[in-house]
């Protein structure tokens, strides 16, 4: 029998909480600000990884509504809902791969009595069900070989289908960001590092990021220019990964993600992410392949 939370979070007996993390994020729900509390928790995530107390802090956020909340100035994005990050806290749908954050582990101590779920859990394996896919006349769970029935509380299941978690932990030395179409900005270069480098150490990193046909232009000629140019240290090759990413309405993006050698100066960077954002001026011939855009 599979089980169906292989990537889920779970949350100790006792939460202890971050005073200066929980205050910072308390004022902003205050303020009706949950978008930048949200923020805040993201770089707290990508800087200290996975916590409890973040994750606890981060649930009523992600499950917060315009419509529910008059006093809400600055809602929730549905790309910080679908963030990586969260992925460990979300319950996917088992059948539609749709995913809702629930906050029955928030009261999880207590009786309750849930009508109109937005999903049922089984109570033996976790196989989850959204409320359009569940029928209610039938509760067994769907699981082969499993003899539980689908109800609450619902827990965190991960999102192994329909945004799987990086399973990569190593340090990073150095991402090469290839792309076609529109240029990459900032904004959508921190939204691919979060998808493609969750939970991996990436302090002091360099990221390029540079125009190329990922058709004719193969990835390894852009590591070996880097690895001239002194960009990556030696061996890069052996030590990189690829990602290939459609960011709709803005083209095809692929993402080289070097892994830092486990000696030598590249395997202790440290301080903030560096980034060189550049076009392609000619095929790669030693120093020069990339120049720093104007």
């Amino acid at each position: 029998m599979a089980q169906n939370d292989v990537e889920a979070f779970r949350f100790p007996e006792d939460v202890v909480p971050i005073p200066g993390l929980t205050v910072e994020v308390d004022q902003l729900w205050d303020q009706g600000r949950f978008g930048t509390a949200v923020d805040v928790l993201l770089r707290f995530l990508r800087t200290y990884g996975r916590s409890a107390a973040a994750f606890r802090l981060a649930l009523p956020l992600l499950r917060a509504t315009r419509t529910a909340d008059a006093n809400l100035v600055e809602p929730v994005t549905d790309a910080q809902r679908a963030n990586p990050y969260f992925a460990p806290i979300a319950t996917e749908c088992a059948r539609c791969q749709a995913f809702w954050y629930s906050g029955h582990v928030l009261v999880r101590e207590h009786r309750m009595a849930v009508t109109n779920p937005i999903g049922s859990q089984c109570d033996s394996c976790r196989y989850s069900l959204c409320r359009d896919c569940f029928t209610p006349a039938d509760s067994r769970c769907p699981e082969e070989g499993c003899a539980g029935a689908l109800g609450v509380p619902v827990l965190p299941t991960g999102r192994p289908r329909g945004l799987p978690a990086n399973r990569h932990t190593e340090k990073i030395e150095h991402v090469a960001i290839r792309w076609e179409g529109e240029p990459t900005g900032i904004g959508e270069i921190t939204r691919l590092l979060d998808l493609a480098c969750t939970w991996q150490d990436f302090a002091g990193i360099r990221v390029t990021s540079r125009e190329s046909d990922l058709d004719t232009e193969p990835g390894d000629l852009v590591l070996a220019a880097c690895e001239l140019d002194g960009t990556v240290s030696p061996g890069a090759l052996n030590r990189t990964r690829g990602l290939r990413v459609d960011s709709p309405g803005l083209g095809r993006r692929e993402l080289l993600i070097t892994a830092a050698p486990r000696t030598g100066p590249a395997s202790r960077l440290t301080g903030p992410i560096t980034y060189t954002v550049a076009r392609k001026t000619q095929a790669p011939q030693g120093r020069g392949w990339f120049r720093r855009a104007t």
